[in-house]
């Protein structure tokens, strides 16, 4: 009996290093990929400044703004679907972490008192909702954050094509601002809804491997990955 939990504890303590090891790599990752959206980001910005300040600026550096506009957008958007996938995944690790530390208090409940993180039998010592809610927790997440600047390109490119229209300048404006709103207000809808199918998974998941109460299987599916 000794040698069978003594190979269970070890099967659950490299299961639990794995999962660890895994989470740190996703969220390494995915900060990589924003950090990178956000240089292209940058240093386009400073081209299409210079190009549109120069003295010489006609149609030609127009187009080619125009241009390099779109291609950091469509890396944007590229960027923002991986990212809303990279904090699911990381939820995911986050709550098979809580469901090994879970199997190992169990082993020594005289430790229990000590956890003050989550585990499939307690919802831990932080039980307050996000600042905000998710809604915000979304919207300012680094996903949320590419998705803002995808909007303002958007709403930018809706300006200006309003502007090439002969369009007074208040119109302008009100066309762009207009379109960066509902453009933002879409991205973070589809990081809600994606956030929102992947906790119903890993609450359906929860419940059918564990018998856990209700309360307690939505708020595990539910915390926050880091980033």
């Amino acid at each position: 009996m000794t040698d069978q939990q003594d190979v269970s504890l070890t099967v659950a303590l490299a299961e639990y290093e794995h999962l660890r090891e895994a989470r740190r790599a996703n969220d390494e990752m995915s900060t990589a990929r924003f950090n990178f959206f956000l240089v292209v980001a940058t240093g386009a910005t400073a081209v299409a400044g210079g190009l549109l300040g120069g003295a010489e600026a006609g149609a030609a550096r127009t187009g080619a703004v125009a241009g390099l506009g779109g291609l950091v957008l469509l890396l944007g958007l590229t960027v923002f679907i991986r990212q809303v996938e990279f904090v699911n995944r990381s939820r995911l690790y986050g709550i098979a972490l809580d469901s090994m530390r879970t199997y190992l208090a169990r082993r020594a409940s005289d430790v229990t008192p000590y956890l003050l993180m989550p585990t499939l039998d307690d919802p831990g010592a932080d039980r307050q909702r996000p600042p905000g809610g998710r809604w915000l927790r979304d919207a300012i997440g680094l996903a949320g954050t590419v998705g803002l600047v995808n909007s303002v390109l958007i709403g930018a490119g809706a300006g200006w094509a309003t502007h090439g229209t002969g369009s007074a300048r208040w119109l302008t404006a009100a066309v762009g601002g207009l379109v960066l709103v509902v453009s933002a207000t879409a991205h973070v809808w589809y990081v809600s809804r994606r956030t929102a199918w992947a906790a119903r998974r890993i609450r359906a998941a929860v419940r059918q491997r564990h018998a856990v109460p209700t309360s307690t299987a939505a708020m595990v599916s539910t915390s926050d990955p880091a980033g």
